[in-house]
């Protein structure tokens, strides 16, 4: 009986310890699915917050270009322009911006550049004149060379979105027109979104991106570009290991998820990083980075 009784208690030992496997097994499984979802259905989040950002600086870049082009094609301003009216050019200019910014909500600067390259006019400030571009401004002189327009993200005193138009008399080139936008538009709509939006400059470029020297610095390796919108946002983005970036990807950085694509100049040169943050807590539980297939649109932007 005693030896009955010891090999029933044995086959029970057995069986609660079957149990406890088949639980602990059955739970493991169930939350790395639930895991692997979640981690999925982040991903796939800040994938269409990517493609959105894309599509959304695309038809910001197509904006800026529109505007260059009529301004340079603009009678009344041209004949100003060759009977070298600056006072009645920045009238037209500015009379032009004001009417788009209460029509349409966007803020745009612009600059009148003579055939040498030097500033003929900006409408924010209409003392300021001949001042020598093309030795910092490539965009300026591949404009003038080829006689074409061109819209970018380029470096000069700050980094903005630009779109340069050529003013040909004929053939002949006599000046060009830059239309000149920053990211607050863009960050304003992305924001509405739910989402948060960083623009990282590569340290490297303080020397020329002068007005940019008392931004805040990440890692003692990027200059964010734009403001602040969410601090829990930034804070974490401070945290990440940003130095581990590649092309495109996504990474996670105290619970917030975020992606990124490179930015790049004329000469395949990298610039920076756009970033778009979800502004919740997400389960990307580590870093995560793909080096996809990228290619470089007409605009130097480098995108998915």
């Amino acid at each position: 009986m005693f030896f009955l009784d010891k090999i029933i208690k044995k086959i029970q030992s057995i069986i609660f310890i079957f149990v406890i496997v088949v639980l602990s097994v059955s739970f493991y499984l169930v939350y790395t699915l639930k895991m692997t979802y979640t981690q999925r259905e982040a991903v796939q989040s800040l994938d269409n917050a990517l493609l959105l950002t894309k599509n959304m600086l695309e038809e910001e870049q197509r904006h800026v270009m529109s505007l260059s082009l009529l301004l340079s094609e603009d009678k009344t301003l041209l004949k100003n322009y060759n009977a070298d009216n600056r006072q009645k050019v920045f009238q037209i200019i500015n009379n032009k911006i004001h009417s788009l910014e209460t029509l349409q909500g966007y803020h745009f600067e612009v600059q009148v550049h003579d055939r040498n390259l030097y500033t003929y006019l900006r409408s924010w400030d209409y003392n300021i004149t001949d001042v020598p571009l093309a030795s910092f401004r490539e965009g300026l002189v591949i404009v003038k060379e080829s006689k074409k327009p061109l819209v970018s993200i380029e470096v000069g005193k700050r980094l903005n979105i630009k779109a340069i138009s050529p003013i040909l008399e004929g053939d002949k080139f006599i000046g060009s027109i830059e239309v000149i936008e920053g990211f607050d538009h863009l960050q304003e709509k992305l924001s509405e979104q739910g989402y948060d939006f960083f623009i990282l400059l590569d340290k490297k470029y303080l020397s020329i991106a002068t007005t940019l020297q008392h931004h805040h610095i990440l890692q003692d390796k990027y200059i964010l570009v734009n403001d602040i919108y969410n601090k829990n946002s930034y804070d974490r983005l401070q945290k990440a290991m940003l130095a581990h970036l590649g092309n495109y990807g996504y990474f996670s950085s105290s619970g917030y998820g975020f992606g990124y694509f490179e930015i790049k100049n004329y000469h395949n040169e990298k610039l920076g990083y756009c970033i778009v943050g979800k502004n919740k807590e997400v389960s990307l539980s580590s870093f995560h980075q793909e080096s996809l297939p990228i290619e470089m649109n007409s605009t130097g932007v480098i995108i998915r």
